[in-house]
């Protein structure tokens, strides 16, 4: 029996996500990996740009109804600056999709580090933009880049990690080709 060449990468989509419900480092977690990977995956399917920002919008249900005990439905498919951080993986997938080629070690490192660097721009400018608690001018935004440091290296180290472990995986199974080139 001939496993479809969409099971692997689709298997290892589901199982990176699960990397957001295991304790963890901040931010250390396999959705930049999924991202980026996704993006190169996933180039020629027209729909299969709403895979993976489908599943992190299911999961972060999940997480804000279980985890985070959200009182209502409502607030928890939907937060402040959400727009930002979907438009920041949306990038990242987007990094995949045009930019990734058949990717070694040293070039995943930088493409991880390009890819979370736009995510950390989108995402950060969205916590801070219309943010009462902050000052709405430059040194607002710039308080809240530098505060987000951080997070932006746990989250590079998710991506470098997690990603390098799946694209061994797929070079392995000889399932890195694009699904539908």
């Amino acid at each position: 029996m001939r496993i479809s060449k969409y099971i692997i990468p689709l298997a290892i989509l589901l199982l990176a996500i699960s990397t957001r419900f295991i304790p963890h480092i901040p931010n250390f977690t396999a959705i930049g990996s999924v991202a980026i990977l996704g993006g190169f995956w996933m180039r020629g399917g027209r729909l299969f740009l709403i895979i993976p920002l489908l599943i992190l919008f299911l999961s972060d249900i999940i997480l804000n109804i279980v985890v985070y005990k959200s009182s209502s439905l409502l607030s928890s498919m939907f937060y402040p600056g959400m727009g930002f951080v979907y438009a920041g993986h949306l990038a990242m997938f987007m990094w995949g999709f045009y930019i990734v080629k058949k990717p070694n070690a040293l070039k995943w490192m930088g493409h991880a580090a390009g890819a979370n660097l736009i995510f950390f721009i989108l995402s950060n400018f969205g916590v801070w933009f219309g943010n009462p608690s902050l000052p709405q001018n430059i040194f607002g935004l710039l308080s809240v880049y530098a505060a987000a440091i951080p997070f932006y290296l746990s989250s590079l180290a998710g991506t470098v990690v997690y990603g390098g472990v799946m694209l061994a995986v797929l070079y392995k199974a000889a399932a890195f080709a694009p699904l539908n080139r």
